[in-house]
């Protein structure tokens, strides 16, 4: 038999856990598909169920899989980000940065729906899915953080679940290789008749 003070208990239980600060890190991606030797951008979206300004900093890493991807050139960060830190190698991409509203919530917007930095991908080799994941950076920072008010500067304070989202991009053969590819398989019939 359950007493009022249960019922009330187990409300009470249900609603901290729906309270939780939750920050979201999404890959978004110029094209869902591209050709062998194309380019296309992925950018990193943070947002977070937080009332207000609230995004703080980010210390993310990117890794792309799929034979042939290269990313060209270290990424670029949105102007608001402060401090920004990155770098690409292969097929990894880091990057690390904060808002610049560290003396409080009004003098800038936070990195809340902000894609704080973006990057070229190149296709060199084979056609296919490719995945591209978000995880914590290498760097000495949490992969998010949210900006808690503490008196006359906001500190930054730590997210209670941080969701990544990565992205898939279908590489296909370019307009101009694919008579080349029909031709091929043409052949390929040919031959076993």
């Amino acid at each position: 038999m359950r007493t009022p003070i249960t019922v009330a208990a187990l409300a009470g239980l249900t609603t901290a856990v729906s309270a939780q600060n939750i920050g979201t890190v999404s890959l978004t991606a110029s094209v869902a598909t591209a050709p062998i030797g194309g380019v296309f951008t992925i950018g990193i979206v943070l947002s977070d169920n937080i009332a207000g300004n609230s995004v703080f900093a980010f210390d993310l890493m990117v890794e792309g899989f799929g034979p042939g991807i290269a990313v060209p050139m270290d990424p670029t960060p949105d102007a608001g980000v402060f401090g920004f830190s990155g770098s690409a190698s292969g097929s990894v991409v880091t990057g690390l940065g904060g808002s610049s509203d560290i003396l409080g919530p009004d003098l800038d917007p936070s990195l809340d729906g902000v894609t704080v930095f973006s990057f070229q991908v190149t296709t060199e080799v084979t056609c296919g899915m490719y995945e591209f994941t978000v995880s914590d950076g290498p760097g000495p920072n949490s992969a998010m953080q949210w900006g808690q008010e503490g008196g006359i500067v906001i500190l930054p304070a730590e997210y209670d679940q941080i969701v990544f989202n990565g992205v898939s991009i279908f590489i296909n053969p370019s307009p101009a290789t694919t008579p080349l590819l029909a031709l091929a398989g043409c052949v390929a019939t040919r031959r076993r008749r």
